[in-house]
């Protein structure tokens, strides 16, 4: 069995498990990971994973030659034209693999005009989002995936010193990003997300949506930025000072590092998402900041670029070897700056966690 017909495999029996009867996947992160295979489009596209009969690709013609080299090797191709469109063949596989009388999993990520369309050609179906038996499959790395997310954590890394060198008095939040994103291209990689910069005020929004407003001497700049190499993320966060940092910006960095710090030495196999959560935020209450620190401690990374596990409060689930995940606390202060330190960390057989990407300086660098 290759890789695929593994995960396959694992896909059906997470699936009996929670109660399902079959799945029925549209491209995206799920599909790849199960297939290696995923062409987005407007068309209808599935992988079919029925309870005891050989799994299934459905494709639109344009789409058949990829669907047939597809790297699970799945040899059941059922192919359907823009004439008819696809709905005969959905009506025509639902009673054939008894569908219609079942409880089908779709995807998280399935589009609004697929799903109830499925809905309306199986009445008498019973349709379920599949994340809940899918999600602990894909959470855990396995060896080829950990090499595919150091490859992104390093393409990652080296835009750093591009990122720092475009942070300068006068650039624009949006040029700095466009800086990365050329640097990223030219790596001959895509982007995880698009950059966010945050200069000033604007960072104090985590999600703050990069524009024009351009770096000031004195200014804290966010830069949040990632490289995806093979389908595999990166994401990182790093925090600087343009010319200078005020005494408040110092301390609320130091803080802000050595929550993370505390966060990283909190990972082991056996602890909980909680526990790191909890590890990196009792820092920043401490310090008296609590209420500055407005979202999780981490998200799980892979074919997406946030996925299980989730590293936030009232998450028990325990971490295990071939967990992949971010820790990047941080610190907002409205009307002022915020400060977000990340890096993405894996839990590893020996106890510890491992860093994917280069050490987060202790103090915060002035450019």
């Amino acid at each position: 069995m290759n890789i695929y017909e593994k995960r396959l495999s694992r896909a059906r029996t997470s699936m009996n498990a929670h109660g399902l009867d079959a799945l029925i996947l549209t491209p995206g992160a799920a599909m790849r990971y199960l297939t290696g295979f995923s062409e987005p489009g407007s068309r209808f596209l599935a992988l079919i994973i029925p309870d005891d009969r050989p799994w299934l690709l459905v494709t639109p013609t344009l789409n058949a030659s990829q669907a047939r080299e597809n790297p699970a090797g799945i040899q059941d191709i059922r192919v359907w034209d823009d004439a008819l469109g696809w709905d005969p063949l959905l009506v025509q596989l639902s009673k054939e693999l008894m569908l219609d009388i079942g409880i089908v999993g779709l995807d998280d990520d399935m589009p609004a005009r697929f799903a109830l369309r499925l809905q309306e050609m199986m009445p008498t179906t019973l349709l379920k989002l599949a994340g809940t038996a899918l999600a602990p499959l894909r959470a855990v790395k396995d060896a080829l995936e950990l090499a595919a997310l150091q490859h992104a954590a390093e393409a990652t890394d080296a835009l750093i010193p591009i990122a720092y060198a475009a942070c300068r008095e006068g650039e624009s939040e949006m040029e700095i990003a466009l800086a990365v994103q050329q640097a990223t291209a030219r790596g001959g990689f895509a982007d995880s997300f698009a950059p966010i910069v945050g200069a000033g005020a604007n960072g104090a929004t985590p999600h703050h949506n990069t524009g024009k407003t351009r770096v000031k001497t004195g200014d804290v700049v966010i830069l949040d930025f990632g490289a995806m190499t093979d389908g595999y993320h990166g994401d990182i966060t790093r925090t600087v000072a343009a010319g200078t940092a005020s005494d408040e910006a110092k301390r609320v960095y130091e803080i802000v590092y050595r929550a993370y710090s505390a966060g990283v030495a909190a990972v082991r196999p056996g602890a909980t998402a909680h526990e790191v959560d909890s590890a990196a935020r009792k820092v920043i209450a401490d310090a008296g900041y609590g209420e500055f620190f407005i979202h999780r401690t981490g998200h799980g990374i892979g074919l997406d670029d946030h996925e299980a596990p989730y590293m936030l409060a009232g998450n028990y689930t325990p971490l295990q070897p071939g967990h992949c995940f971010s820790v990047e606390p941080g610190i907002y202060l409205p009307g002022k700056f915020g400060v977000r330190l990340e890096n993405i960390v894996t839990v590893t057989e020996d106890g510890t966690a491992r860093v994917l990407n280069q050490a987060i300086p202790p103090e915060i660098l002035t450019l």
